[in-house]
């Protein structure tokens, strides 16, 4: 496997760079795409094999209609006359009809969207025929049902390309629309993901980002300032070093995380200075660029920080990481706009207070952020209790989702208290009673069996520690396992001592100290459960609790240089 870097060479930050990078992120997929479903490689997915290759083709399209000027003409010839075809119902390619909820309206959204963008590419070349059948086609993704979430704005984009190529359609369904996503506002910027849904890189890569660009593509205000309020908040989501904390679903977009900065240039709207938005943009970008996600014919793979089927959901296919094309949308910012002028700001340690995510953002003295999580798991997501219920992510040392199997390692507890009733099969926090944030930290009170009660309360330092205290009443004898942060297991030098359990390697350290007779050990988890590495080494504490009442407290510290509490 190969880096963006190998494969591309050093991104250049600038505009033209930036279009360069767009390009070449965009064109292996739409390459293979060109070729037809059959070219595409068989993957895990809730979709139809058409389905997937639809995907493909379409979301590239996110970044590559905002750097319309760097693409080749040969390359939009080809994806024309594959929309051509993808748009026909006579035809082998063809994407297919709609139904409530179907996956072609999510990729609707992206033609709908380049359609408005680069009309001159994408529509006047087509031939009568097929821009009937392409006005048809779109007109079923509009007027279909979606799911009751972000989904909603999917017509709404697809509405800006009807306008774009003169076709009728009614304004009263993108309203309506529009009133349900209203309906999803938390306040101060935040949205829930749909009636059930969380708090999580939607807001930022779905809500936001489609109200900007719909506001840029119509003129209609009415979520900007939520979008902007939300921008001032989601500062501190990203470390200096341009990491953004993981955590929640669709993580396998991997810099889509970004593209709220973009999408204000795009938009012209400056919610925070646009130096501080190009630095969280150009900084992202620059993390990724040399981690190893592209497949040997340099197009991206399925994972997170490095290629991993089980790392997303059920629903991540072959073609679904071209979602992180959306970081390029700040391309329709002209080349002599701040966005790409302004010096980056540099960060500084904050502590950030979310109550309506039950979140904690804390960046620290060496600029890496600890998000303390009070939010509940997605219990339809594969992987949910991981991606949304453990107590603490790190954007330093990313988390582990953990696999079916014996044993603590199976689990990989990082950042959680993980707890059995056999020693063998380990279960962690899913659902909870009570979740309380502060500026004192996070109290979460929740019951993994009926008879089990635990409030935990964690707090988290600038310094790099953290102390977590758990408060037990058990009717049932508990073993309980809980792990500081993994580090990669290659070079790593680990000491399980009398006092500490730790372990170090590249340049990033892993501790924990505990105060209630816990013992001290390093596990090897299962290869393949971290975001971030595909072996690790965790330091845990583990212990054995008789039925009443336990307090367990520890301390928990990671980063790259060690700091008194």
């Amino acid at each position: 496997m190969t880096t963006p870097l190998r494969a591309f060479g050093p991104l250049d930050q600038t505009r033209t760079g930036w279009q360069r990078a767009a390009l070449a992120i965009g064109r292996p997929g739409l390459d293979l795409a060109v070729q037809g479903p059959d070219a595409m490689p068989v993957t895990m997915s809730n979709h139809t094999h058409n389905e997937n290759w639809f995907e493909q083709l379409m979301r590239p399209l996110w970044g590559l209609a905002a750097a319309a000027d760097a693409v080749p003409d040969d390359l939009w010839d080809a994806v024309t006359a594959t929309i051509a075809r993808a748009v026909d119902p006579g035809d082998d390619w063809y994407a297919g009809d709609f139904h409530d909820g179907a996956q072609r309206c999510v990729e609707a959204a992206a033609l709908g969207w380049a359609l408005a963008t680069v009309p001159e590419r994408l529509w006047e070349p087509l031939a009568p025929k097929a821009k009937d059948h392409a006005i048809a086609w779109l007109a079923q993704a509009y007027t279909t049902g979606v799911v009751d979430n972000n989904w909603h704005y999917f017509p709404v984009l697809v509405g800006h390309g009807l306008d774009a190529i003169g076709a009728d359609r009614d304004p009263s369904i993108a309203r309506a629309h529009l009133d349900r996503i209203a309906e999803f506002d938390l306040g101060g910027g935040v949205f829930k993901d749909g009636p059930q849904g969380r708090v999580d890189y939607y807001n930022p890569f779905a809500f936001h980002t489609y109200a900007l660009l719909h506001y840029r593509l119509g003129g209609d205000d009415r979520f900007v300032e939520p979008a902007a309020e939300f921008a001032r908040s989601f500062r501190s989501w990203f470390a200096a070093d341009g990491a953004a904390v993981p955590y929640g679903r669709s993580m396998g977009y991997r810099f889509a995380q970004g593209s709220l900065w973009g999408a204000l240039a795009a938009a012209d709207v400056e919610a925070v200075p646009w130096g501080e938005a190009a630095g969280f943009s150009r900084r992202l970008l620059e993390w990724w660029w040399d981690k190893p996600i592209l497949t040997p014919d340099h197009r991206l793979s399925v994972g997170y920080g490095y290629p991993n089927d089980a790392l997303v959901e059920q629903y991540l296919t072959a073609g679904s990481p071209w979602w992180a094309s959306k970081v390029f949308t700040g391309l329709l910012a002209p080349e002599d706009h701040p966005f790409w002028n302004s010096e980056p700001t540099d960060l500084e340690p904050e502590t950030a207070v979310f109550p309506a995510a039950k979140t904690i953002h804390i960046r620290g003295h060496d600029g890496d952020v600890m998000r303390l999580n009070g939010q509940d798991w997605r219990e339809k997501m594969r992987g949910g209790k991981d991606t949304y219920a453990r107590l603490a992510y790190s954007s330093l040392a990313g988390f582990s989702r953990s696999v079916d199997g014996p044993g603590l390692e199976a689990a990989a507890p990082d950042g959680a208290l993980m707890l059995s009733d056999d020693g063998v099969h380990w279960r962690g926090r899913e659902d909870s009673v009570d979740s309380r944030v502060g500026e004192q930290g996070l109290t979460v009170a929740w019951c993994p069996w009926e008879d089990v009660t635990i409030i935990s309360e964690v707090e988290a330092f600038w310094s790099g520690w953290q102390v977590r205290t758990h408060t037990i009443e058990t009717a049932r004898r508990l073993h309980t396992g809980e792990g500081a942060w993994c580090v990669p297991r290659d070079g790593a030098e680990t000491i399980a001592g009398e006092f500490a359990a730790i372990a170090t390697s590249r340049g990033i350290r892993s501790s924990v100290i505990p105060e209630d007779g816990r013992e001290r050990s390093v596990i090897y988890p299962v290869p393949g459960t971290h975001m971030y590495w595909p072996a690790t080494v965790l330091p845990v504490v583990t212990g054995v609790l008789e039925p009443g009442t336990h307090v367990l407290k520890a301390r928990f510290y990671v980063g790259r240089h060690e700091r008194p509490a």
